[in-house]
């Protein structure tokens, strides 16, 4: 008893220390300035939003155990062909002509899914599908969830009818900070067990068509598979990653939970704007000669990354390094160049290694994404460095291509950009193909966009290719990308 007694004496005495302190905290908290008070909640605030995704994951061993570049490659042809997109016309084309041949099943993955002009024509084509009987699943992420499909009467009416389903990754949660990096990266369409295309086009109208001035210039595979079956092929590689995103606990479902007059309205026009589609693309509803418009190939691979929300393990980058160690040349596409220490070392080893690369990325006043692209003024030095040649593409348009060339047989197409964001925290998908006549295609308009280019030389000038076209900055411009230049400095990581 007396040991009970002890304790409650000690317990209230606690109590009463502990509410002299906080009574204390109240007074000088009455006196604290509002501003300090608010900048330190949103200090806190970036913190929690930062924090979990600064330390970069190691490649488990079994993946590097595992992955071998020859894999990649195949002395015979396979069963899958593939053709080239390098028009937005032609990636919208492709799409409504899936759309139209589907039998069972469409899928759709995208990063960016907008009611705008195109995402109308892919919303309506989808809706005919539906109604013909096709199943249709639809995959969004979680920023695109929330700017552009919240509340949206479009994306309401689209997913009102019986056979779509749409989810959304990672929906945005501003009380969890900690959750919100990890972004769904990844542009794909399956149709059936027949077809299906990958690559780096959002659906909107910078992809889709020839509704945007503000065009983005990018690359897909549509794949074709001559042989239906259950074998290992990389359809069935595509569609079971789809299951596994498809089935997280974080891809949460975007329902329709009521009808109004602006979803009715919207509902309708859409089913209206189905038979204008026909009229507008007719060659998209017609039958297509697939052995004609495709490539053969020796062999197609899907590489990926982790598909959690959280941080991930670098596999697609360690991936692509080990296929480039595996080649003697190296041309690599990319919207712009962000690099951390794994990504640094690994250019200085292809350059130890004697394997020239060459990297096309944006000129920062070309690029569509200034924040991304501004990081490149901050850190060139230290990307020549590597020993890379960089050049700076200045061609009239903003390159939103993520592509890897490797000597005369290798292309990779896919939504994986050089930089830190797509190698530690977002989902991201590459095709590798094994064809010599596809990477001639690309290799060809390579050598083109270099010549749109400017590289430093060296003598430390820069050498400009005869179809540069110099962008006159305005004053303001100039202002805005030295500020940026000190803004992106601690957030590159997150660009």
């Amino acid at each position: 008893m007396q040991l009970f007694h002890d304790a409650l004496v000690s317990f209230a005495e606690r109590r009463v220390i502990l509410m002299k302190h906080f009574s204390i905290f109240l007074k000088q908290f009455r006196h604290f300035p509002i501003g300090k008070c608010l900048l330190l909640i949103l200090l806190i605030y970036i913190i929690l939003l930062t924090a979990p995704y600064l330390s970069h994951k190691k490649v488990p061993d079994a993946y590097q155990k595992n992955f071998q570049p020859d894999s990649c490659y195949s002395s015979s042809a396979g069963t899958e062909r593939v053709a080239y997109i390098n028009d937005n016309d032609d990636a919208l084309l492709y799409r409504l002509h899936m759309f139209d041949q589907a039998q069972k099943e469409i899928i759709l993955s995208t990063f960016d899914f907008n009611a705008d002009k195109s995402g109308k024509d892919v919303l309506s084509a989808l809706i005919d599908a539906s109604k013909r009987g096709v199943s249709v699943r639809v995959i969004v992420d979680g920023m695109s969830g929330l700017l552009d499909m919240q509340g949206n009467p479009y994306f309401q009416a689209f997913a009102s009818y019986p056979n779509v389903s749409v989810k959304i990754y990672n929906k945005v949660n501003l009380l969890k900070p900690y959750d919100m990096q990890a972004r769904l990266h990844d542009k794909y369409v399956i149709i059936d067990q027949k077809m299906y295309l990958l690559g780096g086009r959002n659906t909107d109208n910078r992809f889709l068509g020839s509704y945007s001035k503000a065009q983005n210039i990018d690359r897909d595979f549509f794949v074709y598979n001559t042989v239906e079956s259950d074998e290992s092929t990389s359809i069935t590689e595509l569609r079971s990653y789809f299951e596994r995103v498809w089935n997280l606990k974080d891809s949460k479902d975007y329902l329709c939970k009521k009808m109004t007059s602006k979803i009715e309205t919207a509902k309708q026009e859409l089913e209206e704007h189905s038979v204008d589609l026909k009229k507008t693309f007719s060659d998209a509803y017609t039958e297509w000669n697939y052995e004609e418009i495709t490539l053969e190939t020796n062999r197609v691979t899907l590489l990926s990354n982790p598909i959690g929300t959280k941080n991930k393990e670098p596999l697609l980058w360690y991936s692509l390094q080990k296929l480039m160690e595996h080649s003697e040349q190296v041309t690599i596409y990319t919207p712009y160049i962000i690099c951390g220490k794994e990504m640094y070392q690994g250019f200085y080893d292809l350059n130890k290694l004697n394997i020239p690369v060459e990297i096309i990325t944006n000129d920062v006043s070309s690029g569509a994404n200034p924040w991304g692209c501004t990081d490149y003024l901050n850190q060139k030095e230290k990307i020549w460095d590597t020993g890379v040649k960089v050049y700076e593409f200045m061609g009239g348009h903003s390159c939103h291509t993520k592509a890897l060339l490797l000597d005369d047989r290798m292309s990779i197409v896919g939504s994986y950009n050089f930089d830190m964001r797509s190698t530690y925290q977002d989902t991201e998908l590459m095709l590798a193909v094994d064809c010599p006549e596809l990477n001639a295609i690309i290799r060809q308009e390579a050598e083109y966009d270099k010549t749109c280019s400017k590289i430093m030389g060296p003598d430390g000038d820069y050498i400009y290719g005869e179809h540069y076209k110099p962008k006159n900055l305005t004053f303001g411009k100039q202002l805005f990308y030295t500020v940026l230049c000190v803004i992106t400095i601690p957030i590159r990581r997150f660009l």
